[in-house]
């Protein structure tokens, strides 16, 4: 036990000491495995090699690594790796204001903010961590893009799709944000036609939406989690009906309003819906949808005032005789899907727009009544839709796809995976420069032999991160091994799923994908083994941190340097105020007062703990002849073990803020104790030092997870030994390695 001696709480030397005592015994290695043993694998997010960790990474890798840290303390093995998701415009951006090659910007990036992150103590296992530009990590995005080829769930198609002019390349739909804008440099983005490779999530979204109330009933998914997964299905109840053309043809059509068929004044086709190009046939109709996909229609005008409503001059009969004008629009969309539906303005405000757009009047009626003439059946509509994969930037994946004179489009044979992307390019953020590479343009066909051309849009980032949850439950030394020789590995059969992902609530379209792409991979076969093709049993999303209530952001200045409070006040404390300051499901307005709040604490913790046990060295306490404080001592028992079973209840769940609030609390009783003992005794016995010192050492246990430093360092302060993680739990027995 210590003598008290270091009594002056200095964060800087005790993290120093306890991070190298940490790497010397390699404390967070990924543990063998053993059926034998409980385990688990806890996915953090992957964050783009943006150039900095930001206040948001620290906060959502302080839940992620308590978590683990937690769970390693009751003696379970825990996989925490993580991967950076390198390709993309970000990191392309990025290394065009520098002026270097991306390959470049990415591994200085990645370099430098693995030392933030190492030295705010977080508990990955290094060994497993990777980047998704690497050849060798790449080329799992193009085993995959060729698996689901075969498939049928990826497939070549022209058709409308989100561009931005001023990045040069389409978006996912995920990454237009609600007002038409760019994600990336939140300029216009507008619908246009090109051909493109696209991902046929179609395929999994009833099951991906049936699933939902399993992930609920497990009580693993937070509120956000399901929300989030909610709002990308979009999924919208109501009636199906079938409405008959003037030349026996048919079109089903949805409403979600049963009981106001006959009130229905037209209907309403998205653009994308398969058969647009057939109810615009007339030469002048197809013109003008034409003109929409093109280019004539700007994302931000979102408003139904504006976008454009195409007139195809056909209708469609309702069973009562009427005649329902047809009319294309990319309106649908936003609300339905790539669908039909009818156009009912007594219902629906955006309805009611178009028609008085179309000069058609509006007269209000009674409620909904259920009309049995139309022969309507229950249907869903989901506003998730396929989504283009492919990019027109040089920093990606590239496809592994040729095009052949002779035998047209020809997939890269697996055995010549992974097809290489030149590093020593540098985009300028116009055009394409892979494709005026030659060197890489021109080859040879995997087919014929025959001169070929390779296909130069590269996959979009976001086609990585279908994978990204996978790659850290692979050993190292296992990595170069052919795809499906590592999908038989047993270590995947071991981690996966995985426990918990931790993340962001803007990863909600990253999980709904991988959701799908696992269930597409139970399907196929490598993840057979996950037979309700769930890549995660349990989901928390955290909100974003905010300053004055509003997005940080370099812009408006208001961004918080984790660098500057790190020098400052050491990492336990940052980590500690994230925690403190507000539950994950609520957004964090960020203030300094909890960062000193976090830090006084921490201070007083361990000055007082020091100058008891300075107290306790310097003392000749004998035990006096009549104990008049063992009521007290059982009183901190109680305490104790009530601190510990609020708190374990709180670290199972995840919610942080309450359990640092309980180690507070805990450590307010236990400097009552000590005045309730001096003012009755005067001094402390010894039976009461020990009682105190058992008391700090649960302290130290429960805050070993919230913050890690400092809680090992007083666990070995007050006697304890050193274990190879970290403090074991309270009630928790870990051997101490030899």
């Amino acid at each position: 036990m210590s003598d008290g001696s270091n009594r002056r709480y200095e964060p800087h030397v005790i993290e120093a000491r306890r991070q190298a005592a940490w790497k010397a015994r390699d404390a967070f290695r990924t543990p063998p495995l053993s059926e034998d043993q409980p385990h688990l694998y806890i996915k953090p997010s992957a964050p783009f090699t943006s150039g900095n960790v930001h206040i948001g990474h620290v906060r959502s890798y302080s839940i992620g690594d308590a978590y683990a840290r937690f769970r390693r303390a009751r003696g379970e093995d825990v996989l925490f790796a993580f991967g950076f998701d390198a390709f993309g415009l970000p990191a392309e951006l990025g290394a065009i204001a520098g002026g270097e090659p991306p390959s470049d910007w990415v591994n200085r990036c990645a370099a430098h903010m693995t030392g933030q992150l190492q030295r705010l103590g977080f508990s990955f296992d290094w060994e497993r961590s990777f980047l998704s530009s690497d050849a060798l990590m790449y080329r799992w995005s193009q085993w995959l893009f060729l698996t689901l080829l075969e498939a049928g769930l990826v497939y070549r198609g022209t058709g409308n799709v989100d561009w931005c002019d001023s990045c040069q390349t389409t978006l996912a739909s995920a990454q237009v944000e609600a007002g038409g804008t760019c994600w990336r440099c939140h300029g216009p983005v507008r619908l246009i036609e090109l051909p493109q490779w696209y991902l046929r999530i179609s395929a999994h979204v009833e099951e991906n939406d049936a699933r939902l109330a399993e992930r609920e009933a497990s009580g693993k998914w937070d509120e956000v989690a399901l929300a989030s997964q909610q709002i990308v299905l979009g999924r919208v109840d109501g009636v199906e009906v079938e409405l008959q053309t003037d030349g026996g043809g048919a079109l089903s059509v949805f409403t979600p309003h049963a009981g106001a068929l006959e009130e229905a004044r037209f209907v309403l086709i998205s653009a994308r819906h398969p058969h647009a190009e057939v109810w615009a046939a007339e030469p002048q109709v197809a013109v003008e949808l034409e003109q929409l996909r093109s280019g004539g229609w700007e994302r931000s005008s979102r408003e139904a005032e504006t976008i454009p409503v195409v007139d195809t001059g056909r209708a469609l009969q309702t069973p009562t005789g009427e005649s329902l004008p047809v009319y294309i629009t990319p309106l649908v969309d936003a609300r339905f899907g790539a669908t039909a539906v009818l156009g009912i303005p007594t219902r629906d405000r955006t309805d009611e727009v178009i028609a008085r757009r179309l000069g058609m009047d509006v007269a209000e009626t009674g409620e909904e009544q259920l009309t049995p003439a139309w022969e309507a059946k229950s249907a869903v509509r989901y506003k998730a839709s396929d989504w283009v994969v492919s990019r027109q930037r040089s920093w990606g994946t590239p496809i592994p796809i040729v095009y052949c004179e002779s035998c047209g489009i020809v997939p890269v044979p697996r055995d010549q995976l992974p097809v290489l992307l030149p590093l020593d390019i540098r985009p300028t953020g116009t055009g394409n420069p892979l494709a005026e590479l030659e060197e890489f343009v021109q080859t040879s066909c995997p087919r014929c032999g025959e001169p070929a051309r390779r296909e130069t849009d590269t996959l979009d980032c976001h086609f990585d991160a279908l994978w990204l949850w996978v790659p850290a439950c692979i050993p190292p030394e296992s990595r170069e091994q052919p795809l499906d020789e590592i999908f038989a590995l047993a270590d995947l059969r071991h981690w996966l799923p995985s426990e918990r992902v931790v993340a962001g609530s803007d990863s909600g379209n990253f999980v709904f994908d991988q959701r799908f792409v696992t269930k597409a991979l139970r399907d196929i076969g490598p993840l057979a083994f996950l037979e309700d093709g769930e890549p995660f049993a349990g989901c928390l999303f955290h909100e974003m941190v905010v300053s004055d209530g509003r997005k940080m952001s370099k812009h408006l200045g208001n961004v918080v340097d984790p660098d500057e409070l790190l020098a400052r006040y050491g990492a336990d404390t940052v980590r500690l105020a994230v925690l403190y300051a507000a539950r994950p499901q609520r957004s964090l307005n960020w203030s300094d007062s909890a960062v000193l709040r976090c830090h006084r604490f921490l201070t007083q913790v361990w000055e007082y703990a020091q100058r008891k046990l300075a107290e306790a060295a310097a003392s000749e306490a004998q035990e006096p002849e009549r104990d008049t404080s063992e009521h007290l001592r059982l009183k901190l028992s109680q305490w104790c073990e009530n601190a510990v079973k609020k708190t374990t209840e709180d670290m199972e769940s995840l919610e942080m803020h309450s359990a640092v609030r309980n180690v507070m609390r805990l450590f307010d009783r236990i400097k009552d104790f000590d005045k309730r003992v001096i003012a009755r005794d005067e001094t402390l016995s010894r039976a009461n030092f020990d009682a105190l010192f058992d008391a700090l050492a649960v302290l130290a246990q429960m805050l070993g997870p919230l913050a890690p430093h400092i809680a090992e360092e007083l666990w070995i302060s007050l006697g304890r030994e050193e274990h190879g993680a970290q403090t074991p739990w309270p009630g928790v027995s870990l051997t101490v390695p030899a």
